[in-house]
């Protein structure tokens, strides 16, 4: 079978402009810094981390699932990521290996406020695609399979 491939839509940040208060942590969570976080090797190894990473669920590939998911995390003070969650899910298996990708990420340059790393959300759209060749030979094989 084909490739199947995975785009990553572009980054994009919310715009508040103060910290909010996580309950699990008492430090506040920026949406908005001096600095944002920073992936090593900045975005282009990003999208390269996420494909080499990200595995398409074969239950879905198998139903032809489509379409894109938004994980929001926290960079953490010491750059690990954190709190992944889906915040625009696509489909239960797809979701779930979206937060598991973006949770094994090595460590950012955290984001920076007023010259002090500080804890800072951060979203990503993962858009998962097929072509409607790779959608009708998923199919057909899973029906092979039954």
């Amino acid at each position: 079978m084909k490739k199947l491939f995975l785009l990553v839509v572009v980054v994009f940040f919310s715009t508040a402009l103060f910290g909010q208060t996580n309950p699990a942590n008492s430090e506040p969570v920026f949406t908005t810094t001096e600095s944002m976080p920073e992936f090593p090797g900045g975005q282009e190894a990003m999208y390269s981390f996420i494909t080499n990473e990200i595995v398409y669920p074969q239950d879905a590939r198998e139903k032809g699932v489509t379409g894109t998911v938004l994980v929001k995390f926290v960079v953490e003070k010491d750059g690990s990521v954190s709190n992944a969650e889906v915040i625009v899910p696509l489909y239960p298996s797809i979701d779930k290996e979206s937060v598991r990708t973006i949770m094994a990420m090595p460590k950012w340059k955290p984001g920076m406020q007023e010259g002090k790393p500080v804890r800072c959300y951060y979203n990503i759209p993962l858009k998962f695609w097929m072509s409607k060749k790779d959608i009708k030979a998923a199919k057909k094989q899973a029906k092979k399979g039954q």
